[in-house]
């Protein structure tokens, strides 16, 4: 896959996740705002309409709202910049016009996709590949949370463990099929395992395979979370989008 390939398959979903097209991110120091349409390809966290969306990609910032909160969305999100506006001040702004409506901003987040410059990654440790139907046998078991989501509506379709010397996973990256070819990572490493490297060294073998299989992989965290930043880095990846979004009070 080129970067040109991957730009385009962010692009084009994170724009149907506005209900908009992919042209609105050719616009660096412009905050758009439009009405939120629903678009079959679209993201599903949770059901109905999502509120308040926004993301930020390429210099550009585009909400996507409520009909109810366009008046003010085009007065106030239209003077902010782009890169600035999830600072404090721009969140507890947005937050404030929510709460009237019975909403508010759930979070804030970055997110990562790969660095197409670096080399592939080879395995330092045994592993194991899962396919989906493979997965089932660990629907339950709390020490893979992260890696595996096991939710309808973003459905696990590929893990990699790393295995102990009994042959038993330690650790494991799972993928989620969150949009048609942007597909969520999440990792866990067991905590006497954690250290060794092992959550960078898993997220960078899935990522490669996403990526050979013509699938972008993506990779989000929170600001603070210093561990999960730098996984995220060592296993090759770069800050790609950031997106707030709302949810109910």
């Amino acid at each position: 896959m080129t970067r040109q390939e991957l730009d385009a398959v962010i692009d084009g979903q994170l724009a149907a996740d506005l209900g908009l097209g992919p042209d609105v991110w050719d616009t660096p120091g412009r905050v758009t705002v439009a009405p939120w349409r629903e678009d079959s390809r679209r993201r599903r966290y949770r059901a109905g309409h999502p509120f308040f969306l926004g993301h930020i990609r390429r210099g550009a910032a585009v909400f996507a709202v409520h009909e109810c909160l366009l008046p003010w969305a085009r007065e106030h999100l239209t003077k902010l910049e782009p890169e600035w506006c999830l600072d404090y001040a721009c969140l507890k702004q947005m937050d404030d016009a929510l709460r009237p409506w019975g909403w508010t901003v759930a979070n804030a987040h970055p997110f990562f996709a790969p660095d197409m410059t670096c080399p592939p990654a080879s395995a330092e440790f045994p592993a194991a590949w899962y396919e989906q139907a493979e997965l089932e046998r660990f629907r339950g078991d709390g020490r893979w949370t992260d890696a595996l989501a096991f939710q309808p509506d973003f459905p696990d379709m590929l893990a990699v463990a790393a295995l102990d010397e009994g042959g038993q996973p330690v650790g494991m990256a799972g993928a989620s099929r969150d949009g048609e070819r942007l597909w969520q990572v999440g990792v866990n490493v067991l905590p006497p395992h954690r250290g060794r490297g092992l959550a960078a060294g898993l997220t960078a073998l899935l990522k490669d395979e996403l990526l050979r299989r013509g699938i972008v992989p993506f990779y989000g965290t929170a600001q603070s979370h210093i561990f999960s930043l730098n996984t995220a880095r060592n296993a090759g990846f770069r800050p790609a989008w950031a997106e707030v979004w709302a949810r109910p009070l």
